[in-house]
């Protein structure tokens, strides 16, 4: 079924083009990192509103520290060990299906309201990471468009336990698979969802946040995410512009 712009707000697809990102700058000091890290490491922030580059210390300690800043205003530091666990091309966040385990670095937390493109499904996967943790440690009611429901299969232990947590889990795609646990499903064959990814945290507004993106080739995302409400809140009303079609899975 189809929803109107007009009628119930913008589409995803142009809420994804009216977000501006805010840019940030990105230091690592006193790095020994190898050429592979480094390529990775560019590879990942080339694709962000996140202005990249290397820096050093009088000192020249300590090592491999990374400083997330705007200007001369400070915003975050950490190691770059702990965010290369996220951003590692091997990441073991793929595979994670234990939210307890999910330890998504701090730093790219604050990398708030980041525009991304030519994100593939594996980096959307990660990205998707620090919603998913959080709706685990926090509640709420989790929103996620897999385009096609079978994309979820990889997901599935993760969303299980999510929802044995006792998040409201909302799974959004085409109906081409049931996935199991106690899911509120909502099955879709329109073009506006099938051409989304998306995972939304509806929660206390502290705690909201919103990944969406637009599949404009194929396999490849352009979106952003978010932490601030008021953009989390008209994700959100979309959503619930399109009427359930199914209820819990099996």
């Amino acid at each position: 079924m189809s929803v109107s712009d007009d009628a119930s707000g913008p589409t995803l697809q142009a809420i994804v083009r009216r977000v501006e990102g805010d840019e940030a700058t990105l230091t690592l000091f006193n790095d020994d990192v190898s050429r592979e890290e480094w390529t990775a490491l560019q590879s990942y922030f080339d694709v962000q509103t996140v202005s990249f580059r290397r820096g050093r210390t009088d000192a020249g300690v300590p090592r491999n520290f990374l400083v997330l800043h705007d200007d001369e205003e400070f915003r975050a530091a950490a190691s770059l060990a702990d965010v290369y666990s996220a951003i590692d091309p091997n990441s073991s966040m793929l595979a994670a299906s234990d939210p307890e385990r999910i330890e998504y670095p701090e730093l790219l937390r604050e990398i708030d309201q980041t525009i991304f493109t030519d994100y593939g499904r594996r980096r959307m996967t990660v990205a998707s990471r620090e919603i998913e943790e959080h709706a685990y440690r926090h509640g709420g009611r989790l929103h996620a468009g897999f385009q096609s429901l079978s994309n979820a299969k990889p997901q599935e232990r993760l969303y299980r336990n999510l929802a044995a947590a006792d998040v409201e889990t909302h799974l959004y795609g085409a109906g081409d698979w049931t996935p199991p646990g106690d899911h509120v499903l909502h099955e879709y064959d329109d073009p506006e969802i099938l051409r989304s990814w998306f995972v939304v945290l509806d929660a206390d507004d502290r705690d909201k946040r919103a990944l969406l993106a637009e599949e404009r080739e194929d396999g490849q995302f352009y979106g952003f995410w978010a932490y601030d409400a008021d953009i989390v809140d008209v994700i959100l009303d979309r959503l619930a512009a399109f009427p359930p079609t199914s209820g819990s899975g099996l």
